[in-house]
């Protein structure tokens, strides 16, 4: 188990942000340590030749004013107290004749030196690095002539500053240990909280399988990419959920209100086999059968098309058009049913209203209030379709002169088979202002109604140019 759990662990995110970190942090502190270490070295060569400089001019300043004896003596005197191990002073002749040296046993393979010119074409001195045969270190030289041509030279073993530099690469190499374990640390709790936010979004995924849509990745302080991450996945949830709300409640309505059509057509065609085998009877029945049937497939289409429209999966077909001549088309689409009831049609517009929507289902909108409105409004009234537009948009009302709605009643009648007690005696499935609600809604528009002393006025307000909401993939048939 420990071994499974092992390997798991060396896949995950978190090991490899940390394993990132680690790298990144290893290689940027390779390249101080480069960078301080060339700064170093050449401070150190720089301070040996500034102090092997100096040296070569008292010495040439010496056998100017005192000629070779002094100098030996003083090469003798310098190597003495410096270590002749450690450097060296020779003076010779430009052909490369020893006239005066300190103890040269130590530096063996010194001849090296002899075949390199020694001094600028501008007289000034020259440095040389040399490993000899028998040294670990490198020597750093100078070359100075004298007024007499002849060659100062002095050598120093660079042992001292080797030895700097590896004290400095050993210090290094440790703290460089101790901070990648520090920094790898460092970086898995970095990451850890960084993908915390992810392991929220997972937790939640998993009881969500257990325990239902019901719950929410909480937020947190890990950065505004994760919070985002916890806002479109709760945004997620809270629209499947929506989804299943949906179609919850159209299982409930489908189950309640298909009932009593279903028994209906039952009743009937057991009233029609009960009853003496005449072929009337059943074409009779039949043709009943066949027109609750149709009841029953545009109330489920129109039940589908509610659900559709209210959770965002419908798709609208949006163009351009001018509200005035859907209402104007509604007016005399409506006519004969006015005339009937002897209810004369109004219609106030401008000579354009345009806005940008679905043309088809804006005139179901349309046509679903103008029905209401004629069946509601009694012999010899008036209805009135009126719209005007703004800046925001455009705003429609359909007026008529009937009863007005119960106020009991107007804060549930966009509400699915919602039927107040004036509207029970007449026909409809109680589904037209539901859809007409959705449908604006869809449009980023609203619906208000309210009484008036002379009937009711239904608002509808529609922006010119809405924010359509999009359609995710996930709900979408490819």
């Amino acid at each position: 188990m420990s071994s499974k759990k092992g390997i798991s662990f060396f896949q995950t995110t978190t090991f490899r942000l940390t394993l990132w970190y680690v790298g990144v942090f290893s290689l940027l502190s390779l390249v101080v340590f480069f960078i301080v270490y060339v700064s170093l070295a050449a401070h150190l060569q720089a301070q040996t030749d500034n102090e092997i400089l100096d040296t070569a001019k008292e010495f040439n300043a010496l056998y100017r004013e005192h000629g070779v004896k002094a100098l030996q003596s003083e090469f003798t005197r310098e190597a003495g107290s410096r270590g002749s191990r450690d450097v060296f002073f020779q003076l010779r002749s430009p052909n490369g004749k020893l006239l005066a040296a300190s103890d040269l046993s130590q530096w063996r393979g010194l001849k090296i030196s002899r075949r390199v010119k020694p001094v600028s074409s501008k007289n000034q001195p020259s440095f040389r690095t040399f490993l000899l045969p028998d040294r670990e270190c490198n020597v750093r030289i100078i070359s100075i002539s004298a007024a007499d041509g002849n060659v100062i030279e002095i050598g120093s073993s660079l042992q001292h500053n080797e030895i700097i530099l590896e004290r400095y690469r050993e210090t290094f190499g440790t703290a460089l240990i101790i901070m990648l374990i520090c920094g790898a640390l460092v970086g898995y709790l970095l990451a850890q909280k960084a993908m915390a936010g992810v392991q929220r979004v997972t937790d939640t995924a998993i009881r969500i399988g257990k325990h239902g849509l019901g719950q929410k990745v909480p937020l947190a302080d890990e950065g505004q990419e994760i919070n985002a991450l916890a806002y479109a996945f709760n945004g997620m949830l809270e629209r499947i959920e929506s989804l299943l709300n949906e179609m919850r409640q159209i299982t409930d309505n489908v189950a309640h209100e298909l009932r009593t059509p279903v028994t209906r057509i039952r009743g009937i065609a057991e009233m029609t086999l009960k009853g003496r085998e005449d072929i009337g009877d059943y074409r009779e029945m039949a043709a009943l059968v066949i027109d609750t049937c149709d009841d029953l497939i545009e109330m489920v289409n129109t039940m589908l098309e509610i659900s559709k429209t209210d959770s965002g999966v419908a798709e609208l077909s949006i163009t351009p058009l001018d509200m005035r001549e859907i209402i104007e088309e509604a007016a005399d689409l409506f006519a004969p049913m006015s005339e009937d009831k002897h209810i004369d049609i109004r219609v106030i517009a401008p000579s354009q209203v345009r806005i940008t929507g679905d043309r088809r289902r804006l005139q179901r909108v349309v046509a679903n209030l103008l029905d209401n409105a004629i069946k509601y409004t009694p012999c010899g009234g008036t209805v009135t379709l009126a719209i005007h537009a703004d800046e925001a948009g455009a705003k429609m009302e359909i007026m008529d002169t009937g009863g007005g709605i119960n106020e009991n009643d107007i804060p549930h009648i966009f509400d699915r088979f919602f039927r107040g007690d004036k509207s029970r005696s007449t026909a409809g499935s109680g589904l037209g202002l539901s859809l007409a609600l959705a449908i604006v809604h869809a449009h980023g528009g609203d619906i208000t109604v309210k009484n008036t002393g002379q009937g009711t006025v239904f608002s509808v307000c529609l922006p010119i140019d809405p924010p359509f909401r999009k359609i995710p993939s996930i709900f979408t048939k490819k």
